[in-house]
């Protein structure tokens, strides 16, 4: 059942990241970079920030709620209430950024919305991916995530091969996306016997206000994360935005990897913390570190090599002059990888107050370096305050991993001391 289970998050993963990357290629193909830079925008960047809402860092929660104390039925209606809440908040930004006089255009402002309810029934179908990796079943998980995935890109690339209109396909997209978990999620957890569909009233609620810190964490993380992308979809052109997308696709390669290693164990390390097995604890996280390390400098060894030629032909786009700015963004995804790693070490503690807090001055200052250096040094600047944004999350949410650990095995041997 491991090996099953570990084979199929890899297929899973693979598939859904590889899709952001051969949907954003296809589209610089098939329609140029100054529509691949809409895409890109409305697929990785805005859409993604939805999908965050939509999210509402509730995975984290239910994966490791391993004393059951909300049912399936409970943690789905809660998701369904921050999708809605997602779709609100994505039609306000177009209606207020358009108001604003930064107005996107008709085409724009359609692509962008399909692509915010593409990502945020994603998030919907994820209460399901989830529930099945806490029933111990991620194969199920995988397979859901890969063969909706799969739909939905095959939906979106023949519609767009045979109409050459963005705002159709994109629709189309989300149209599949939406049939998809019917088809796969909805399938796949009537094959799991240990689902619990009972639900009492206002348990919701209660899911909502335990996620909350954790929704403003992850919802400033993404922020943070795209930063970089947001001041150069505001000072650049949509061709830019193409550009810098390209050279962010060698991160999610980075951190598809560091999810084969972390998700797998996440209800295994939850049992090792909350049974005091600290040295397997700290183990587990010294090891999914090092292989971290050791992706992150492969990538950049390759990326240096031949990331530039390669993406460039890949994403049908001039990337000579951003090589610098490639090798900073892979750097930037290492540091991210790992954050991430300690980011779900910090949720097994229960130590969600402890990671809002430091979103909270990193966001600010990830504001003020990613326009800044976008306005002096373009692309390359962008791509440099990510780099630094990323690395200090790193160095605080692992400086607060280590503290916490080191606070327990004290307070073990205190206790070791009294007995």
């Amino acid at each position: 059942m491991e090996r099953k289970n570990v084979f199929w998050n890899m297929v899973g993963s693979v598939v859904y990241a590889g899709s952001t990357m051969l949907l954003t290629a296809l589209v610089n193909h098939l329609l140029g970079a100054d529509k691949g830079g809409i895409f890109g925008f409305a697929f990785s960047t805005f859409g993604q920030q939805m999908f965050l809402v939509a999210y509402f860092g509730i995975r984290p929660l239910q994966s490791t709620d391993i004393e059951r104390c909300y049912t399936f039925s409970e943690y789905r209606l809660a998701r369904l209430f921050t999708c809605l809440l997602a779709v609100i908040f994505g039609v306000c930004y177009l209606v207020l950024w358009n108001g604003l006089g930064r107005g996107y255009g008709r085409e724009k402002v359609l692509v962008v919305f399909f692509m915010v309810l593409y990502k945020v029934l994603d998030g919907f179908a994820d209460v399901y991916e989830t529930e099945f990796q806490r029933n111990g079943r991620l194969y199920l998980t995988g397979q859901a995530m890969t063969w909706r995935t799969l739909f939905a890109v095959f939906v979106f690339l023949g519609v767009l091969w045979g109409t050459r209109n963005l705002v159709v396909s994109s629709a189309a997209a989300a149209a599949a996306q939406g049939a998809g978990i019917v088809l796969f999620d909805k399938w796949a957890a009537g094959q799991v016997p240990g689902i619990d569909y009972t639900r009492k009233a206002g348990r919701e609620q209660k899911i909502l206000q335990d996620g909350g810190l954790l929704f403003l964490s992850v919802f400033l993380d993404g922020l943070i994360f795209a930063m970089a992308k947001y001041a150069v979809d505001a000072k650049m052109t949509s061709t830019d935005s193409a550009i810098f997308v390209a050279i962010f696709l060698p991160t999610a390669v980075i951190n598809l990897a560091a999810n084969f290693v972390i998700r797998p164990f996440l209800t295994h390390m939850s049992f090792q913390w909350h049974e005091g097995r600290l040295w397997e604890f700290v183990g587990g996280i010294k090891k999914q570190t090092g292989i971290i390390v050791l992706l992150t400098a492969a990538a950049l060894l390759g990326a240096g090599a031949i990331g530039v030629p390669v993406l460039g032909a890949v994403s049908n786009v001039e990337l000579s002059p951003y090589r610098s700015g490639l090798l900073l963004v892979i750097l930037g995804g290492g540091f991210f990888a790992l954050l991430n790693l300690f980011y779900y070490v910090l949720v097994i503690m229960k130590r969600q107050k402890g990671i809002f807090l430091v979103y909270i001055p990193v966001c600010v200052l990830s504001a003020f370096l990613s326009f800044e250096f976008a306005e002096r040094w373009g692309i390359n600047g962008a791509a440099c305050s990510y780099m630094l944004e990323m690395f200090v999350l790193a160095v605080c949410f692992g400086g607060q991993a280590v503290f916490f650990v080191l606070k327990a095995k004290g307070n073990k041997e205190k206790m070791n001391e009294h007995w």
